[in-house]
């Protein structure tokens, strides 16, 4: 690309300025803005795990418990499945904030960038992991009340 600046060696001029200072932003803040969203997943996961212990110990569990065998596990495995996934959301957006022990020399500039992208890929990894638990833990909280819904005039 001869428009390169960076292929050609041609001076930066102020829009690449601006796009090099945003990139150069965006990597500094990249591990507080992970820790800032484990932050808000782990105050939303504690807010939604006290509303539906809430839920559960004023619903009328007994009558859609009133099957027997088999059928009795698979509807407490349902109700029981969202908080553990939840308490899954919070193990990992918990471990946002205990990185790994990383090797660095902050006098190689190398390292240090192996040092920040291993950093931010563990938190990365770990939030995502968090969020697709607090998803599922959603997902069968939906079915779980679907079922509660359904129940509701006497177990099958």
């Amino acid at each position: 690309m001869p428009d390169d600046p960076d292929a050609i060696g041609q001076p930066v001029d102020e829009l690449d300025q601006f796009w090099l200072e945003t990139a150069r932003t965006a990597v500094k803040e990249s591990v507080s803005s992970l820790e800032e969203a484990a932050k808000q997943l782990i105050g939303a996961v504690t807010l939604v795990e006290g509303i539906y212990f809430a839920a559960v110990s004023w619903s009328d569990m007994k009558t859609i418990m009133a099957v027997s065998g088999w059928m009795s596990w698979l509807r407490i495995a349902l109700f029981v499945s969202p908080i553990i996934l939840w308490l899954t959301c919070l193990f990992y957006a918990t471990r946002v904030f205990t990185p790994e022990t990383y090797q660095t020399n902050l006098e190689s500039p190398t390292m240090a960038e192996q040092f920040h992208r291993g950093l931010v890929r563990y938190k990365h990894k770990n939030l995502k992991l968090a969020h697709r638990a607090l998803l599922a833990g959603f997902a069968l909280m939906l079915a779980a009340v679907v079922c509660y819904l359904r129940l509701l005039d006497g177990p099958a």
